[in-house]
């Protein structure tokens, strides 16, 4: 497959490095660098066959639908959208998809047979989700510290590990958000099988650093790196990619939803 890769920020050697495990091929690569509209032409391009968008979260809508229009796959990093609406309108194409690579961990592929399991018998769940990460001042300077281009905390740091909450144990029927700022927040999700304490956080020392879900008493952690990207689970996205599957604007829009709820519920 040929890739047009738009971004070139901290992401992009993950991508660059499953690209070539899965023997594609990447035909541009383009940033501001190259001008403020370079990207406008790179999902015309008829030598590409994938579009990978790695920009900041609020321009992941227009460059998503753009090249999905001119009849290209594309890849968008998390979050797809920080907007519901705008999913939305994006599940309208079956072309595009969206890393939320931590659905391939190990980890979860082991609690995904045991929860199914366990619904058969009607089995309850008390989930403490953890994830408390480091994130210098510089972090808060760029784009990632700005409310309106990331969409703040929850949807920065948090997509990854809500989206898994609904993977694994279905759709929330109440939610509550006890605490937040834009560097962390606390708060309780409860659905059909489970109750959730959540607790996201980028203001851990870089030595405690965890990415923790406790399920009746038991820990899961799925990293302790700086970033879960070391994990090397986006050559699994990439394979999907090749079978034209993956996480579809569809299922992305569950742990959208769930993110606008959160931010609700504090302003109620």
């Amino acid at each position: 497959m040929n890739y047009s890769i738009i971004g070139t920020g901290f992401i992009s050697p993950r991508h660059l490095e499953a690209i070539y495990y899965t023997h594609g091929k990447i035909v541009d690569i383009v940033n501001t660098a190259h001008g403020k509209d370079t990207w406008k032409k790179v999902v015309k391009n008829p030598k590409t066959d994938c579009v990978v968008i790695l920009t900041p979260n609020d321009l992941h809508f227009k460059m998503a639908l753009a090249a999905a229009k001119n009849k290209k796959i594309v890849l968008c990093e998390k979050p797809l959208t920080i907007s519901s609406r705008q999913a939305e309108i994006l599940s309208k194409y079956k072309n595009i998809f969206t890393v939320l690579q931590l659905r391939h961990h190990p980890l979860v592929k082991e609690l995904k047979k045991k929860i199914s399991a366990g619904r058969k018998k009607n089995e309850k769940y008390e989930v403490d989700m953890d994830i408390a990460v480091h994130r210098d001042k510089d972090y808060y300077k760029i784009w990632k510290g700005q409310f309106k281009r990331s969409g703040g905390v929850l949807f920065n740091l948090g997509i990854h590990y809500f989206d898994l909450l609904l993977y694994l144990f279905g759709q929330p029927k109440r939610i509550k958000t006890l605490t937040l700022n834009e560097k962390t927040g606390t708060g309780i999700i409860e659905g059909k099988n489970y109750v959730c304490h959540w607790h996201v956080s980028t203001d851990e020392t870089r030595q405690n650093q965890r990415r923790v879900f406790k399920i009746n008493g038991e820990n899961y952690n799925f990293s302790a790196k700086d970033n879960l990207s070391y994990e090397n689970l986006h050559r699994f996205v990439y394979e999907d990619l090749l079978k034209r599957k993956g996480t579809t604007p569809k299922e992305a829009l569950k742990s959208i939803k769930l993110i606008e709820k959160l931010y609700a519920s504090l302003a109620s």
